[in-house]
């Protein structure tokens, strides 16, 4: 069964369908209607609550606040968490705080958009770095900014939103969801305890049952965030009858770090793998941060980006950029496979049936070596990239020794510039080989046009991206910021 914690009471699911979302589990099941049904494709967050998980940190066991877009969210991937909705916050007549900020700043007009505000707000309030950052005023706008990123606000304006999201980190003191840590703790732990049994969605408790399971049952979706799976339900109205959940396997959902790799479990969060990863390249957080909303982030994975194998996923080209390894496993066996041979046409890959993806093993670059990430996307935040680009160049002084450049939206699967690469090694970055890089540039693309962007434009933007890195590596004009040495 699922089992999982909802105003404070264990919920119990024996034999619900595996498809159904957290936000019409709510509104249809419960009654329970202050969470609100916008786009139903994880964009607006009108729909936004709060999960809190267990999180082990050395001896010590805490909760965990994130938000997530309920439409998006199947119900199973509840199990052994805490799931807190708008209707949860206020005790009686006595509002929580960041609903007190709300009206005391007057940021809720019609109120459509105003619980999914709050739900983030209140992960945020939950947030321990930003409980630190609260009189840090350039950093605390910052960070509200990242959280309230996935909510649209529809009348109001943003300024007297995030004037109460101050308002109530600034005057912050314990609430009833503090208060009520340990219980809820020894709750979520007693859940753990017990092996989930549902006939539709299947939680396996390590990598060796998922691999029974994916032989067992071949026509089982894999679950991680479901980001992008669950717009099947709630888009295309398909019926998804067998899911096999992976966050509840420990090896998916580790990290581990030595001096020259660190390894993510295949569902680890993408705002863990972007915690992770901009300790070693401070250049991807610009980039990571625009990968979705904080929702999203929460939500989806490592994994799920790269094996959804799409032409403009965005991680794939940093990670084909820093030359990553995939393991890859069936029953018990496995098998590494080198990121830049697992792509083969679109939505195509060298993953075999029964076959899952389990860890993705990225080198530390060497020194002296210079990462360069760029997304280019018709918004600024919470979008899909219409280019991405990731230069990896290894470099003594102003000669290249060695290039890794990749690119994701310029052909039907992302793909390394090959052409691009033989013109920069062992070649000095001046202007000659700038004009040489771009005519090689257009022989190993020809992309295509679509809603995105037209074939012309992504053409003149990979070229503009090239001289952006250019124009860095000689410290000229902007954007200087998105590069850095490695260990230089």
């Amino acid at each position: 069964m699922i089992r999982f914690l909802f105003n404070n009471d264990t919920i119990a699911l024996h034999n619900q369908r595996a498809d159904i979302t957290v936000l019409a589990w709510l509104r249809e099941e419960q009654q329970k209607t202050g969470t609100k049904e916008g786009c139903g494709s994880g964009d607006c967050g009108a729909c936004t609550v709060v999960l809190a998980s267990l999180q082990r940190q050395d001896d010590e066991v805490s909760l965990r606040y994130e938000s997530v877009n309920s439409c998006i969210t199947f119900v199973g991937s509840l199990h052994g968490k805490q799931l807190i909705t708008v209707e949860d916050l206020a005790v009686g007549d006595k509002l929580h705080p960041v609903q007190q900020a709300m009206i005391d700043e007057h940021g809720a007009q019609c109120g459509f958009c105003t619980p999914g505000f709050i739900m983030s707000m209140f992960a945020l309030y939950h947030n321990k770095d930003a409980q630190q950052l609260r009189y840090d005023t350039e950093k605390l706008h910052h960070r509200i900014d990242q959280y309230l990123g996935g909510n649209l606000c529809r009348c109001t304006g943003y300024a007297p939103i995030k004037r109460a999201s101050i308002k109530a980190l600034q005057a912050h003191k314990p609430d009833t969801f503090d208060a009520a840590e340990k219980q809820t703790i020894k709750a979520l732990k007693d859940i753990h305890r017990r092996l989930p049994m549902h006939p539709r969605f299947l939680i396996p408790a390590n990598a060796a049952e998922l691999g029974r399971y994916r032989i067992q049952y071949p026509e089982a979706r894999l679950l991680a965030g479901g980001t992008d799976m669950a717009l099947e339900v709630t888009q295309q109205l398909n019926d998804i009858d067998k899911i096999i959940y992976l966050k509840h396997v420990p090896e998916l959902v580790k990290i581990k770090t030595n001096e020259s790799n660190v390894e993510f479990g295949a569902a680890v969060s993408l705002t863990r793998c972007m915690q992770a990863l901009k300790k070693m390249l401070p250049s991807t957080e610009a980039m990571m941060l625009r990968f979705g909303s904080e929702q999203v982030r929460n939500q989806g994975t490592i994994g799920g980006n790269i094996a959804n194998a799409s032409p403009i996923g965005d991680l794939p080209p940093l990670l084909m950029a820093l030359n990553a390894s995939l393991e890859l496993q069936c029953g018990d066996t496995r098998r590494m496979v080198n990121i830049n041979d697992f792509y083969v046409s679109y939505k195509q890959t060298t993953l075999a049936d029964n076959e899952f993806l389990r860890a993705v093993h990225v080198p530390v670059p060497e020194q002296d070596t210079r990462v360069f990430v760029y997304k280019v996307s018709k918004r600024l935040d919470d979008d899909i990239s219409a280019v991405c680009a990731v230069f990896c160049l290894q470099m003594e002084q102003n000669k290249v020794i060695q290039a890794r450049v990749a690119f994701g939206g310029m052909a039907a699967t992302p793909a390394r510039a090959t052409n691009l690469e033989k013109v920069l090694e062992n070649a000095t970055l001046d202007d000659s080989c700038l004009n040489n890089a771009m005519a090689a540039l257009q022989k190993d693309f020809s992309p295509i046009s679509d809603a995105r962007a037209s074939a012309e434009y992504r053409a003149k933007v990979a070229e503009n991206l090239l001289k952006r890195c250019y124009l860095s590596i000689h410290d000229v004009g902007a954007a200087v910021h998105v590069s850095d040495y490695v260990g230089g």
